[in-house]
Formats: C-alpha cells, structure tokens, sequence
C-alpha cells in the first residue's frame, strides 16, 4: 500500500489567510511544451515583472511556482459514470484530493457523482455548460453561457464554484475579462497525458509523468466528451483511467511527492501566468 496523504495537510483551511508571494509572468515558451516542461526554476524577465499589471486581463494561470514536489491532479468533462467512481476510489485510499472541472450538462445529469465529490474533499470547478468550442460564440455570449453553467454546477454540488477552465484551453481577450468579472479565475494546465486517444495505460500513464513538474498543473479526463470529433482512425479511450491514475501516484508518493487541489495550490504559492496566444483561436 502507497504512503497516504492527509488531505487536511495538503491546503489551508477555507477562510485561512492566503501565504502566496504574488504572480510570476512568463513568456509561453519559457514554460516549454505541455508534454515536455521546461527546467525548473522558470526564468524570471524585467520586462515581464514591469508589465504584469497590464497583462493580467490577457494572461491565465498555468501553474504555480515552486520547487517542492507538489502537483494538481484535475480531471475534465465529467463526471461519467463509467469512470468517476472508480477516479475517486483511487483518490480515497491515498488520502489525495484532486479538482474536477465538471461540465454542467454532466453534472445535472449525475448529480450523486457531484455530491459524492465534494463530500469526498475534492475541488469542483466548471468546465462549461457542454464541451462547446467557446471561441466559436460571440464574446457576450460565451459569458453568458458560462454564467449560466456555473449557477447550474453549484446548484447541484452546493458549493461555490471559483475556477473554470474553458473547453480545448480555447478563449478570447474579451471573453477572458468577462469571465473575470464573474469572479471566475481562468486555469488552463502545464501538463497532459493525451489521454483522449485509446492507448496502451503504460503510455498514457508515461506522458502524464514526462509531462509533470514541480508546481505542475496536470490535465486528465474522466472521460472524452467530443466523440463527434474523433478523426476517422481514431476510437474512444477504452482503458481503466482509475487504474492510469493509479500507476501515476503511487511511485511518486514513494518518491516524496504530494498532492493537491489547484486551489490548494493557488493559495500556498505564486501562479505563473502567461498570454497563451496558441489557446486564443
């Protein structure tokens, strides 16, 4: 059996003072690619620092800056009840928490899963009303859609919902600041397995490892909620993503790490904030 983790020690207690030191602005690349991350420590830029205030409405947080071993697992497009029970199984004999950046249509749909989730300790954010390209809608109305999303959502889990991630990371200026001024911080990822395809779990559970850092974001999914957009030799994942899980965190554990909800993470150390103009389409 793996080290387990007290969740009561991997975040501060709601309402407790925040211990972050600010925000670290980067260029996209300094981060590297979301399969293969940049060597830590990221390099802090003058210019970055000085302008960090006007970019901030066009910026998103992509990860926090520390050296300690620590990661947020986040898991999109549920929850499905072929996968979500079994996520949290994992995730309750370890001690872990995670944040599950649900979609509201799901949600409404199998709101025992949501309950059990919050219940269970884990973070619920918004993920949209469906997997929607919101860059596909008028600005005015992408927030509206979110709005309505994110009332939904907390209606069923009956907690506030703080962070939302959009559908393919995708967003636009306009619609990022009127995100904002719903009071929803906008969190992408600086990390993925690409566990959308049907693989082999050694593989996937490979890239999600290559992929993660210290302060890492990592991307998973409950499940895919695109199928219409499989390519035409492609097929829908059909492995145990419990069991990906799994085969991820337990040798990690052994090797010291921990982990926490993006929140946890948000308020023990500083984001690291990017204009991530490949998401801006």
């Amino acid at each position: 059996m793996p080290a387990q983790q007290d969740p009561a020690r991997t975040a501060p207690a709601r309402g407790a003072a925040s211990t972050r030191a600010g925000e670290v602005h980067v260029f996209r690349r300094d981060l590297g690619d979301f399969g293969s991350p940049a060597d830590r420590p990221l390099r802090r830029r003058a210019a970055l620092r000085l302008a960090g205030p006007l970019l901030r409405s066009l910026s998103v947080t992509m990860c926090v800056d520390t050296a300690e071993p620590v990661a947020a697992l986040t898991y999109d497009d549920g929850p499905d009840p072929a996968h979500t029970p079994g996520l949290l199984d994992v995730l309750a004999a370890r001690g872990l928490r995670a944040t599950f950046f649900v979609l509201a249509d799901h949600a409404v749909a199998h709101p025992d899963l949501v309950r059990r989730t919050v219940a269970e300790g884990h973070e619920i954010a918004l993920h949209g009303a469906d997997h929607t390209r919101l860059t596909t809608l008028p600005d005015a109305e992408s927030v509206a859609v979110v709005a309505d999303a994110r009332a939904r959502v907390e209606d069923v889990a009956g907690v506030p919902v703080r962070l939302f991630r959009p559908p393919y990371g995708a967003h636009s200026a306009g619609a990022l600041r009127g995100w904002t001024a719903l009071g929803l911080e906008t969190v992408i990822w600086s990390g993925w397995a690409e566990d959308w395809y049907d693989d082999d779990p050694a593989h996937v559970t490979a890239r999600a490892r290559r992929s993660l850092h210290p302060g890492g974001i990592l991307l998973l999914h409950d499940t895919r909620a695109d199928p219409e957009t499989l390519g035409p030799t492609e097929t829908l994942p059909r492995y145990d993503r419990a069991a990906v899980s799994a085969a991820l965190v337990d040798p990690l554990l052994a090797e010291g790490w921990s982990f926490d909800t993006v929140g946890g993470l948000l308020a023990r150390y500083p984001r690291v904030r990017t204009v991530a103009r490949d998401l801006m389409s």
